[in-house]
């Protein structure tokens, strides 16, 4: 799959993130973590690992202005964070959220580079 099709399922996925804080804060409910956590945790971590090693490429051969790798870090251990706790209502609000568009904020900075320099690798 294209780092421009990952980085865009990854923006779809904080923003489902959102929808499902606010639904599990709305049903006052907890999730089984065996049938509704953890198979979405790993297959989101799947998609996050391919896009790592097709953005770590990117930035090596395109040098785009604004992406470094170190976003790259912050962005992915905020995910595995923040997919987690989109479940839980007992997660703190302002945190959360805050987590979240910053994870949007990179991803748009990273479509938006994608879109000026490719994201081929030639």
């Amino acid at each position: 799959m294209s780092l421009l099709k990952l980085s865009n399922q990854l923006m779809k996925e904080c923003d489902d993130c959102i929808l499902r804080f606010h639904q599990y804060r709305e049903l006052d409910k907890e999730p089984d973590f065996f049938i509704d956590v953890k198979p979405h945790a790993y297959k989101i971590d799947e998609i996050c690992l391919e896009w790592e090693q097709l953005v770590r490429k990117w930035i090596q051969v395109k040098r785009p202005k604004y992406v470094h790798p170190s976003q790259i870090d912050s962005l992915l251990e905020s995910m595995k964070q923040f997919i987690v706790q989109s479940y839980y209502k007992g997660t703190s609000k302002k945190r959360f959220l805050s987590s979240v568009h910053s994870s949007k904020y990179t991803l748009e900075t990273i479509i938006q580079a994608i879109k000026e320099v490719g994201d081929e690798y030639a």
